[in-house]
């Protein structure tokens, strides 16, 4: 299932119990391992967004934190603004950032951050895959 937060599918109200063993996809988890030198790890994001602005975060702003990153990586690898040699730079980027693994193929899609695999364990989302980065296991039946 995709959306879970906004269907509120952990809450008492929405689907209660029966909720619990749910598999849900997400593009991002706050409690994947996944880190860079600015903005910490994915937790250490989380954190200081939800500081800042009284509210979680959703995926959309990590991925755009994110964006930001890998662009001024391109910038620092470019040394220009000429815009060619920005994108050539942005094409050749190979990194991890706390939103997850940077690598463009040649039409410009992200091939190395997969989506997110969450199961509803104790009515809390719990990262099961990508399993190098996920903090819990699949658990069948629970």
């Amino acid at each position: 299932m995709t959306h879970c937060e906004s269907a509120k599918v952990t809450n008492e109200q929405s689907f209660g119990k029966t909720a619990e063993g749910t598999l849900c996809a997400t593009q991002w988890d706050e409690n994947l391992g996944y880190k860079d030198p600015l903005f910490g790890s994915a937790v250490d994001y989380f954190k200081t967004f939800a500081k800042t602005y009284d509210y979680d975060p959703p995926y959309q702003a990590a991925e755009s934190s994110a964006a930001v990153f890998v662009y001024a990586k391109a910038l620092e690898q470019a040394g220009s603004f000429d815009t060619e040699k920005v994108r050539d730079a942005i094409s050749q980027i190979q990194i991890e950032t706390f939103y997850g693994n940077i690598k463009f193929d040649e039409t410009g899609k992200n091939i190395a951050k997969p989506m997110v695999l969450r199961h509803i364990q104790g009515g809390k989302y719990v990262p099961v895959a990508p399993t190098k980065f996920a903090t819990g296991k699949y658990a069948p039946g629970s």
